[in-house]
């Protein structure tokens, strides 16, 4: 390891930026000594602060300054010093000590020289010098420190841009920014053996490092900081090089973890309030370079690029952003629109056999893990496959962007309903045990809406338990009043409403208690402890709730299997998507009830009784697997017949359940039935007046519709036409 002696004469922000350095790895040498012409400046202090010897020497102490600088010479001699880095240190050197470490003694300097140096260019004199010619840039240079001012070897140069509102002030802060970059990576350059200076010229040599394919630099940019500082300490700690932008930056050198500010590669600030920072040909084509084409790489050492290994970004918050806004136009949701983050995700994935890109948390702890295990390299099935979840990424992105301004949470309805191209975004929520059957594999996705409920309490939910649980939601959302549904292999066993949950619950279980053994149900209300106390003494797998009364929930709770869930939201507008093997249908989900034109066809009206029992049967058969026939009184199912093959076997199969609901409950005060579509024929009219129905609600629409009315008013049952179908397939 590399002894280095800092020369010093003020405040030593060069010298506290090599010590970093030195500390963190940066640098493969060890800071052995800081000399100071002056006592008590800020550079002592910070060598001793560090626990590093200092040594106070003047010119004064000493005859003539080649006196002088011979005891400097033999004060770095004696203690092994390979390198002497000057950091602000205000006397010009001279041969003795230049003699003794030919090669090894460099210097920073605020310009681009040679232009604005030489005697007495220093400090603010060099940045008002610079203002005051009008240049356009100035920047940072490391060079070889020899008998002339400020012309020894270039090792090291980077731009600043000067801004037309910089004062010397401003302007030496960003100066002296690049400095602190750039001197301890001249310092490490050195310590690896990898400066060479002959000829008045310092030629850099290629590391033997850079022709591997280790991961050797990363750039870290990401919105979502999750897990950000552990994948980023994991890289230093194999001796990866980490870039960051602004925020980013700011994370992980707050965690300790040590970051090269972006615009060191790119000698450019952010821009537009932070809309333009990564753009840019330094930070793309060290990305974009194909390591194995010869062309390129000459191109790329021709314009100085450091390559990218590692690309660390995921994309600005457009959904949360757009969900809490009056509009997707809104400025706030507009800025929320990535274009760096995308331009890297894509270049990286683009060029995926020399470049790694992660864009989720959740490949982080693998993607390290293999890293470890292979001495800083990836394999090409993993490079792969994190490319194509890039991909995926921003193809999802900006279907999300599309979505939102094609009037979905906008101001103007979408152009197109089903347009040409569809791709939904969804993310994985959780893996299932199975899917519908156990040899089957199943998990659950959501949109960037994000799961609809939260478990509370139970076991593991299953494929079946979704499917019943958004289906029981589904249902009695489309009751004003207090209402419960049991649903049972995804059709409803018994519906009821009423002036309490407690009176909606006790309807709903009576209409087909056997069913419910096992069922799940919903409420749309929060449940109170009378029905958790008598749910205690019954099987069920879920429940669906707003919300559950703390006495309510400490007794459901009691119960280990059954899951408890909560969803407050309304069931979602959005498509509906189902899969039919290599297709996938895509529809606007059922969320009317009952359409404009609800009419009385049959001879004889409803009666007040009637119409309220018919109003609450069509809603209900509305749920119910076609073929649908609900049997009802006003505020419950009474019979219900689903998923038959013929509408007349459906009323069947409801009359029998009918049999069963009369053996413990008294005659509702009207008796009706709802089909969810026409009755094709009168046979399903004559079965229901054996059944003691008294009025029928359907869609109608047959080209039999004369025979079944005259089926109707010969039964003398009144009959609505509602004009709407509500298949459930």
């Amino acid at each position: 390891m590399e002894k280095i002696a800092v020369f010093a004469s003020g405040e030593g922000t060069n010298l506290q930026a090599l010590l970093e350095a030195c500390a963190d790895g940066r640098v493969r040498g060890e800071i052995a000594l800081v000399v100071s012409n002056k006592p008590g400046v800020g550079a002592l202090r910070r060598a001793q602060r560090a626990g590093v010897e200092t040594l106070v020497s003047a010119p004064e102490d000493c005859a003539t300054p080649d006196e002088y600088n011979a005891r400097l010479a033999h004060e770095c001699t004696t203690r092994g010093i390979g390198l002497i880095c000057l950091a602000g240190f205000m006397l010009k050197l001279k041969p003795p000590l230049l003699r003794a470490f030919p090669g090894r003694i460099l210097n920073v300097h605020p310009s681009l020289l040679p232009a604005f140096g030489g005697q007495g260019m220093f400090g603010r004199k060099v940045h008002e010098a610079v203002l005051a010619s009008g240049a356009k840039v100035s920047g940072a240079t490391v060079h070889v420190v020899d008998e002339e001012y400020d012309r020894g070897p270039i090792v090291l140069q980077t731009a600043v841009p000067i801004l037309p509102t910089d004062s010397p002030e401003t302007l030496a802060a960003r100066v002296r920014a690049q400095e602190h970059w750039i001197y301890p990576r001249a310092a490490a350059l050195f310590c690896e053996g990898r400066l060479k200076v002959a000829d008045r010229r310092a030629e850099i040599l290629p590391s033997p490092r850079d022709a591997s394919a280790r991961v050797k630099r990363a750039l870290l940019s990401v919105s979502d900081k999750t897990g950000v500082v552990e994948l980023a300490r994991g890289l230093h700690d194999l001796g990866v090089e980490l870039v960051s932008t602004s925020g980013t930056a700011k994370a992980l050198t707050e965690a300790g973890v040590p970051v090269r500010p972006l615009d060191t590669m790119t000698g450019f600030p952010e821009i537009l309030d932070g809309r333009v920072k990564t753009l840019h040909p330094n930070v793309h084509g060290a990305i974009l370079l194909r390591r194995k084409d010869p062309k390129q790489a000459r191109e790329a050492e021709l314009f100085g690029l450091e390559p990218i290994d590692l690309v660390v970004v995921n994309l600005y918050p457009f959904a949360k952003t757009a969900a809490a806004a009056p509009s997707p136009y809104d400025p706030s949701v507009i800025e929320q629109i990535d274009i760096g983050g995308v331009a890297l995700i894509r270049a990286a994935a683009k060029n995926f056999e020399d470049v790694a890109v992660l864009t989720s948390p959740g490949d982080y702890a693998s993607t390290l893990a293999e890293l470890t295990a292979s001495q800083g390299r990836l394999g090409g099935e993993t490079r792969r496959r994190l490319a194509l979840a890039a991909f995926q990424h921003t193809a999802a992105y900006d279907a999300m962007i599309a979505k939102a301004w094609c009037g979905e949470a906008g101001e103007a309805p979408c152009a197109e309903l089903f347009p040409p191209a569809l791709s939904p975004r969804l993310t994985k929520v959780q893996d299932l045990r199975y899917g519908e059957n156990p040899h089957q594999k199943a998990a659950l996705y959501a949109n960037e809406n994000g799961a609809s409920f939260t478990q509370l309490h139970g076991k593991e939910l299953s494929y079946n338990n979704l499917l019943d649980a958004a289906g029981t939601w589904d249902a009695v959302c489309d009751f004003a009043e207090p209402a419960a549904v049991v649903f049972k292999h995804v059709t409803p066993a018994g519906i009821g409403v009423g002036r309490t949950l407690d009176e909606a619950f006790a309807r709903a279980w009576a209409g087909d208690p056997l069913s419910a053994f096992g069922g799940v149900l919903a409420f749309n209300r929060p449940v109170g402890r009378a029905i958790a106390e008598s749910l205690s003494k019954r099987f069920v797998e879920v429940l669906v709730a707003p919300g559950y009364e703390p006495e309510a929930l400490e007794l459901l709770k009691k119960k280990p299997n059954v899951r408890l869930l909560v969803r407050t939201k309304p069931p979602t507008k959005a498509l509906q998507l189902r899969s039919i093997g290599d297709e996938v249908l895509v529809a606007e989900p059922d969320r009317a009830v009952a359409g404009p034109e609800w009419r009385s066809a049959a001879k004889r009206a409803p009666t007040p009784a009637e119409e309220k029992a018919l109003r609450f049967a069509w809603t209900a058969c509305k749920h119910v697997k076609s073929n649908a026939i609900v049997l009802a009184g006003p505020d419950a199912t009474v019979g219900i017949g689903a998923g038959q093959m013929s509408r007349v076997d459906s009323v069947h199969m409801a009359g029998v359940k009918l049999k069963l609901w009369l053996r413990d409950n008294p005659a509702p005060p009207a008796l009706v039935l709802a089909s969810d579509a026409f009755f094709p024929f009168r046979d399903g009219i004559d079965a229901a007046s054996t059944l003691g129905v008294t009025a029928i609600v359907s869609p109608g629409g047959s080209v039999r519709d004369a025979e079944v009315l005259a089926a109707a008013d010969e039964h003398e049952l009144a009959m609505i036409f509602t004009g709407m179908r509500h298949f459930r397939h």
